[in-house]
């Protein structure tokens, strides 16, 4: 080919076209950059990624949430609260969020009774919820939200006297641990006692009866019958075969206990050494909203009791929420050593350990007979008669409990038989919620979904919990030496060996 002016020139126009196309595609791109952003999570847990139980939390809000951040100009602080918020905004648009300096408005601080710099105060339809923790979650985020989207705080009452499960010690077989995941919640955690003046009846939500170990008496039991019969929630747990006084309770609902403890020996697959740990998992979920989500998930109940449940008449429906694999059998002997199922004395699985029942909601019952309001003492302290819980104001009453007695006289809607209806769940067993096993497996999910539909806050139930994010990498000391060894030594030595012998044949070449 031969070259002339002519090409010359055209190659010099094709080339300069080039450049100048390839600029206006660089400043492009770039300036699209500054209006467009595009990310992705490539981490194996997708750490920087909402969870799907926060975007499902995000959908309950109809309004715009406010957040203000009190933190001062220190990028540092400020920036992993703008990028924890910013994955928010993604799933709902009109969060706001606004940085305020603490130390150039310390009249509106000392208002809003700001005490951490970086502390966060997340605003929804007039509640306002606060955040101090120095390291900022999506863990307190949502319970945050999830605190808010409440409509009030409903009370979840622990039955206490009779050696239940306590909420407020940290042994392994007590509740303290889920007590406060429901705090964290909204959910308004109380112990009561009935042999003390504590709460109307009518202002409790859910009434949890947590594995007693004594005996009620005659009125503390038809207290509890007064409470099923106006409509009240139940959720019983029971750990031995023994009623402690409550058969009536168990009459109505129609409940029996099998005798012996569960023993599952399909247990070992999941590593548990421990026989009378029973194992739950896909088909032993029942068909009801508190288990359609667990069906992948296991869940454990140490020396369960299996439960037969026959409501008397139609009024009640019943669903077995838990069942056992075929393999369980209930041991009537002792559980030591080898254990081996007997068909003469031991009663053959599958086996159903929890039960949830729902009717209508009755109507309003009638004034009990005196037998059933006679005054129950406190065999344990010299406090004052129980008295027929109503909604009538007492002095050691808290502030609380008496915003409470008035929303239930001023809104009898909220009693209205056609809104919802009564809810009962019975399980056989009340280690799954201790504070040993609260972490394990699916335990918590399960727990709150529990309580959730129990509480009638069934938009709530489909929320999974979610785990903080283990961050830290924990190795021993022989380990740490190893990779010592290895970044000092080893690795630097292969380096320069690999350098020396590649010099050395190129030289002898």
């Amino acid at each position: 080919m031969q070259i002339t002016e002519r090409t010359r020139l055209h190659l010099r126009l094709q080339n300069s076209s080039f450049i100048i196309l390839l600029v206006i595609i660089i400043g492009l791109a770039a300036w699209l950059s500054t209006r467009y952003k595009l990310q992705a999570d490539w981490t194996y847990s997708h750490r920087h990624t909402l969870s799907e139980a926060s975007q499902k939390l995000l959908t309950e809000f109809t309004v715009p949430i406010t957040i203000t951040a009190y933190a001062s100009k220190d990028e540092q602080l400020r920036q992993p609260i703008k990028q924890l918020i910013q994955r928010y905004q993604q799933y709902k648009s009109d969060i706001q969020l606004r940085f305020v300096d603490p130390y150039t408005v310390p009249n509106e601080v000392r208002e809003q009774n700001i005490k951490v710099d970086g502390e966060l105060l997340i605003g929804y339809q007039g509640k306002t919820e606060r955040i101090t923790t120095p390291r900022l979650s999506e863990q307190e985020i949502s319970s945050a939200l999830q605190r808010l989207v409440r409509s009030d705080k409903p009370i979840i009452a622990f039955l206490t006297g009779h050696g239940e499960r306590s909420i407020t010690g940290f042994q392994t077989v007590n509740l303290s641990e889920w007590a406060q995941e429901l705090k964290q919640r909204g959910f308004d955690v109380q112990a009561i006692n009935f042999g003390q003046n504590s709460l109307p009846l009518e202002t409790i939500k859910v009434l949890v009866i947590a594995s007693p170990q004594s005996k009620f008496l005659p009125a503390e039991t038809a207290l509890l019958k007064k409470y099923i019969n106006q409509g009240g929630n139940l959720l019983w747990l029971l750990d031995s075969n023994k009623l402690f006084g409550l058969d009536s309770l168990a009459a109505q609902f129609g409940v029996k206990i099998q005798p012996g403890i569960l023993v599952d020996p399909t247990s070992r697959l999941f590593g548990i050494s421990d026989p009378s740990t029973i194992s739950i998992t896909t088909t032993g979920y029942g068909h009801h909203p508190i288990t359609e989500d667990l069906t992948e998930q296991l869940t454990l109940f140490p020396q369960a009791m299996g439960l037969v449940v026959e409501p008397p008449g139609e009024e009640w429906e019943k669903t077995a929420l838990l069942t056992t694999h075929p393999q369980v059998w209930s041991e009537t002997g002792k559980i030591e050593g080898t254990v081996k199922y007997d068909p003469k004395t031991d009663i053959n699985g599958p086996l159903d350990i929890a039960f949830a029942l729902t009717r209508a909601q009755p109507k309003a019952q009638a004034e009990n007979s005196k037998s059933d309001s006679q005054p129950v003492h406190n065999t344990k302290t010299n406090d004052k008669p129980l008295e027929e819980f109503g909604t009538e104001v007492t002095s050691g009453q808290t502030p609380a409990v008496l915003e409470k007695v008035e929303k239930t006289k001023q809104s009898p809607a909220d009693n209205n038989t056609s809104q919802a209806k009564q809810r009962v769940v019975i399980i056989g067993d009340g280690d799954f919620l201790s504070n040993a096993l609260l972490g394990y497996a699916g335990q918590l999910d399960f727990s709150l979904k529990l309580i959730n539909w129990l509480a009638q806050d069934d938009n709530l139930i489909k929320i999974p919990a979610k785990a903080a994010l283990d961050l830290k990498l924990e190795l021993s000391s022989n380990t740490v030496i190893l990779l010592g060894l290895f970044f000092l030594f080893i690795l630097p030595g292969t380096l320069i060996g690999t350098g020396l012998s590649i010099w050395l044949r190129r030289r002898r070449a």
